[in-house]
């Protein structure tokens, strides 16, 4: 999962991604390192990653990677993307 989501652009730490692979592990072995996550679950997982990131990008105007929003909006970004 790390390599495909590297070769997709998305530069996540090992840590974030061991909890994408927990939380889109079909079998629930996530947390043992021995993740399996069909080929479904793995591209729910990329457009959950890729819309998560669209959202980000609206209010990081200056590209840095930092954003700083208010509570409600951040609400909001997150309950928009779950739907």
């Amino acid at each position: 999962m790390c390599n495909a989501l590297r070769t997709f652009g998305y530069n996540l730490s090992d840590r974030f991604i061991q909890l994408l692979i927990s939380k889109f592990d079909k079998y629930g072995h996530g947390t043992t390192g021995k993740g399996d996550v069909t080929f479904d679950n793995f591209v729910q997982a990329c457009v959950s990653i890729k819309s998560l990131t669209d959202s980000f990008r609206r209010f990081d105007t200056d590209g840095d990677g930092w954003i700083q929003i208010k509570y409600e909006d951040f609400l909001e970004l997150v309950i928009r993307q779950r739907s």
